[in-house]
């Protein structure tokens, strides 16, 4: 293990050894977030280089107002389902586990199982994630409006990944030299879904081994003054993505702008449901009430983390008064969160 440690830390420094100025990149995914800090990688990067966490969790983006909008339903009686990451985000009028009679679920199909075999109770599916959950979210709303199932709808926080990678790449205070970009979107996507990025990107899947050779690619590519995207992750993200998955995403979704808690509005950034399917939009549906803006709680720097101004430590409240078992912002509570990450996993050394 030693050795290989030692070996991948000269392979990076060669990597970096042309590139003179400091050079800060950022994943866009839960999971390397995860696998990053569980495995101790950024320990192996060269002094100049800096890994940054991003807005890479569904569950830590998930708008102020769409957890506003599930604990509006709740209170109307509405049988709501979530998933259960999303009870302890804050929203302006509250945390979801406050709430009584949600339905906790692990699957989207769970929520349409119940709609099924409760026909006399109104059912919303309160939906998150990116495009391969928008995928499954629209085969499942297929399945509701192919049944023609009245007391079914989706409340959608879909996000849409791709704008909010051109925002991120043109934030100055950010400053970011190139992307390591999730393979699971990409297994939607395909690689041409990342064409045209302003900085260079590599498509890294979730071992270590994986997402350090796609660093060392990443490096080089900074080198030579590159701006291309590498499919690092074949095995699983074809060039032009599931067109099943995605003529299903087009069939029911549309991409709008929307909210991303600590991003603000971004133009496109959100799946909205089609105004042809607004019988089983549960916005619309039940007139839903939406306010913009965040909710972050005194002191928590959440919004700052997820566009990588800040590490999860640089967060006052940080190991103090958050912690995953009372977390405060969204970043602590999800799993997949930088803040997790980095709080599980803050001993771990190589």
């Amino acid at each position: 293990m030693k050795a290989t440690v030692t070996a991948w830390t000269q392979i990076l420094a060669r990597a970096a050894a042309d590139i003179s100025h400091p050079v800060n990149l950022m994943e866009v995914c839960g999971s390397h977030s995860m696998a990053v800090a569980r495995s101790g990688l950024r320990a192996l990067l060269p002094p100049n280089v800096k890994l940054l966490s991003g807005p890479g969790c569904p569950v830590c983006v998930s708008s102020a107002s769409f957890i506003d909008q599930a604990i509006q339903l709740s209170r109307r009686g509405v049988k709501t389902a979530v998933f259960g990451d999303l009870l302890k985000i804050p929203g302006k009028l509250g945390k979801l586990r406050d709430e009584s009679g949600l339905l906790v679920i692990y699957s989207p199909e769970e929520a349409l199982d119940f709609a099924r075999g409760n026909p006399r109770t109104e059912t919303v599916l309160a939906a998150v994630g990116f495009e391969p959950t928008a995928a499954v979210g629209a085969a499942v709303l297929d399945a509701a409006v192919q049944e023609n199932l009245a007391n079914f709808s989706i409340l959608s926080d879909f996000k849409h990944l791709r704008p909010v990678l051109d925002e991120l790449a043109s934030d100055p205070k950010t400053a970011l030299n190139g992307f390591l970009l999730p393979g699971h979107v990409g297994s939607i996507i395909g690689a041409t879904g990342y064409e045209g990025l302003s900085l260079p990107g590599v498509i890294a899947g979730f071992d270590p081994q994986n997402i350090l050779h796609s660093l060392k690619l990443l490096l080089e590519m900074i080198a030579r003054g590159e701006c291309s995207v590498i499919n690092n992750y074949p095995q699983l993200v074809a060039d032009h993505g599931n067109r099943t998955a995605l003529n299903m995403i087009g069939r029911y979704f549309t991409a709008a702008d929307g909210e991303w808690r600590g991003l603000g509005s971004v133009p496109g950034g959100c799946w909205r449901i089609r105004p042809e399917y607004a019988a089983f939009d549960a916005a619309r549906k039940y007139s839903l009430e939406s306010e913009t803006g965040d909710s972050a709680p005194a002191g928590c720097r959440c919004g700052d983390i997820l566009r990588g101004y800040l590490a999860p430590e640089q967060c006052p409240l940080f190991d103090t008064v958050c912690t995953p078992e009372h977390p405060v912002g969204s970043c602590m509570v999800s799993n997949e969160g930088a803040c997790a990450a980095a709080y599980h996993y803050r001993q771990v050394a190589i």
